[in-house]
């Protein structure tokens, strides 16, 4: 995890850089173009004002701008005497003439830098040749100085960024440590599930091989329990599904609007048949006027079904179970109640989380594997609605589901899959 931190901060630091890099390029190329393109425009434009001049107002108009040096030769390549130069200047001829005609190039002379562009002039009927030098010192200073503020500036935004993704790549990889969290957590309690039922299914079927002449009614004891535990591994296969279909986004198969009477109502004729069997009473209050819900029938049906199996489950014999659908406003009320062993009060938010279990030896033996309350979290979600646990104060639990009337959350999809 700290390499797949480091890569994204890496990540990161890389992109702030590129961005800042190009930025930094840009603004500096297209100053840097800008400036040199005016000192450009003004070289053309001295030329073409050379040009229009007459021969007697040329020594008159030079120069033009205090920042041009003119170099005038005559045909045979010498200076022209009537158009003098500094000692300055004289030096070093040969180094400024060697640039090709009528093309604006930059040269470095003495320290200095300089636009320079030569092109050809008929003076007195001769053709001369005419070489205008352009100060740009202050332009080069300018950028220079640009050059410097978008180093500073950069260096800074790159220590900045540095800090920034930091936090984000702890951002980032959060969510990802917690995946991988659960995960990890998630294939621990599962083998632990299945390793005991499969021990126990292996260990009876060897048992039958040592004695293969035997009837099969001679070895119930090693059929029966290996039979039970390979219907509880069935039920956790099955359950594992239903949980891996809602985390890849599953939807409900089929929306309908119907009364959540009709829905109690057939739960109520078969656990108060369950109940009265296990010596355990029932107990069914129906609502007083119609709770119709939108919402699919064979779901909730199967969460009614999970809690009412927990009710019978965790309630001693002579114990009461109570199932209630009643309304609100705008929302739809279960609650499934029971005076059994209950729930300790830091783990009533627990509940709903997959292999979750208070006592695993007394769930085991009661064939529970700790994913029922996760499937009905998980229908609930899908419904739009909410799922609490809490505590009975004469002991016990009250499972309380609340289901909209107008399902608002028409695609499905749970509001908070956990």
């Amino acid at each position: 995890m700290k390499k797949k931190k480091l890569r994204i901060i890496i990540g990161y630091v890389s992109a702030f850089f590129i961005i800042i890099l190009l930025f930094a390029v840009s603004i500096f190329m297209f100053v840097s173009t800008n400036q040199i393109s005016k000192v450009d425009q003004d070289l053309m434009l001295f030329k073409s004002a050379v040009q229009r001049v007459y021969d007697s107002e040329l020594k008159v108009a030079l120069p033009l701008n205090p920042k041009t040096i003119t170099i005038v030769r005559g045909s045979d390549g010498r200076l022209d005497p009537d158009f003098p130069l500094t000692e300055f200047y004289r030096d070093g001829l040969g180094e400024i003439q060697d640039i090709p005609m009528e093309e604006i190039r930059t040269i470095s002379y003495k320290g200095g830098h300089y636009r320079t562009i030569r092109f050809n002039l008929f003076l007195e009927d001769e053709l001369r040749e005419v070489q205008v030098l352009y100060n740009i010192d202050s332009d080069i200073r300018v950028l220079n100085s640009l050059k410097k503020i978008l180093i500073n500036g950069s260096i800074l935004i790159i220590l900045t960024s540095i800090g920034i993704s930091y936090v984000l790549a702890n951002a980032t990889i959060r969510p990802m440590k917690e995946s991988i969290e659960k995960e990890r957590a998630f294939l621990q309690d599962a083998s632990h599930e299945l390793r005991t039922p499969i021990a126990v299914i292996q260990s009876r079927l060897e048992g039958l091989l040592r004695n293969p002449e035997e009837k099969i009614i001679d070895k119930y004891e090693y059929i029966e329990p290996a039979l039970r535990e390979s219907r509880r591994i069935s039920r956790m296969v099955s359950n594992l599904m239903i949980l891996t279909r809602a985390d890849a986004g599953a939807t409900l198969d089929k929306v309908e609007q119907f009364d959540l009477r009709k829905l109690g109502d057939d739960i109520a004729i078969i656990y108060g048949e369950f109940a009265m069997i296990q010596n355990k009473r029932f107990r069914y209050v129906p609502p007083s006027e119609e709770v119709v819900i939108e919402g699919n029938y064979e779901n909730l049906h199967q969460l009614l079904i999970i809690l009412m199996d927990n009710a019978l489950k965790y309630t001693k014999d002579e114990g009461d179970i109570e199932l209630s659908i009643t309304s609100n406003k705008d929302k739809g009320i279960i609650r499934v109640s029971d005076n059994g062993v209950g729930i300790k009060e830091e783990n009533l938010n627990k509940v709903f989380t997959r292999f979750f279990r208070e006592d695993k030896a007394r769930n085991r033996n009661n064939g529970g594997t700790g994913l029922g309350l996760s499937i009905a979290k998980w229908i609930t979600d899908c419904h739009g609605g909410t799922i609490s646990a809490q505590r009975r104060k004469e002991g016990g639990t009250i499972i309380e589901v609340q289901l909209p009337k107008e399902n608002r959350n028409r695609n499905g999809k749970p509001k908070d899959m956990e």
